[in-house]
């Protein structure tokens, strides 16, 4: 005979228990702002350089997106190989880019992006003495514009411990604790 009332009892449970230690508001003026520095910078290379200059920006905005994603994902591989499927490409503003769709520990996050920043302006500075200037300062531009949300993110948890985690949203962030 089958009992009903007898709950099912597993042994090797794994309960996580987050503290929400601080929530970051991304307010909608801030992403107003955050887009149209993108169509002012066009806009100006465009009236510096002619068509060159905005066909010159769309190429360093992909070459700035292809590096992204080459040393996140570099970087991913060798430093916490299991957290690679948590990182995808993703087009919510203010979040453009290769970054995190689920939780991801913060002092990862940040041994990412401070490898991304530095080979980031390096990429740039590398095609400094061969390409056209306006392909160089969009590159450099783009690269910078790209990472501005998440250094500010990252500015803004300077003093909260690497042990904690961090959820990126479209209108918030949220950093918690185990």
């Amino acid at each position: 005979m089958i009992r009903l009332d007898a709950p099912a009892v597993t042994r090797d449970a794994t309960y996580y228990n987050y503290k929400l230690i601080r929530k970051i508001a991304l307010r909608p003026e801030s992403k107003y702002s955050y887009m149209s520095t993108a169509l002012l910078v066009v806009t100006a290379l465009y009236f510096i350089y002619g068509w060159i200059g905005l066909i010159y920006t769309v190429v360093g905005a992909v070459l700035m997106l292809v590096v992204h994603a080459l040393v996140l994902k570099i970087t991913i591989r060798r430093v916490d190989q299991l957290s690679e499927k948590r990182w995808t490409f993703r087009r919510d503003w203010p979040w453009v880019g290769p970054l995190p769709i689920m939780d991801t520990q913060l002092a990862l996050f940040r041994r990412l992006h401070f490898h991304l920043t530095l080979v980031g302006c390096c990429v740039a500075g590398m095609f400094y003495p061969w390409a056209h200037s306006s392909l160089v300062i969009s590159m450099l531009y783009w690269h910078l514009w790209l990472l501005t949300p998440r250094i500010r993110i990252l500015l803004t948890l300077r003093r909260e411990l690497g042990e904690g985690v961090i959820r990126l949203e479209s209108k918030e962030v949220s950093y918690y604790h185990q």
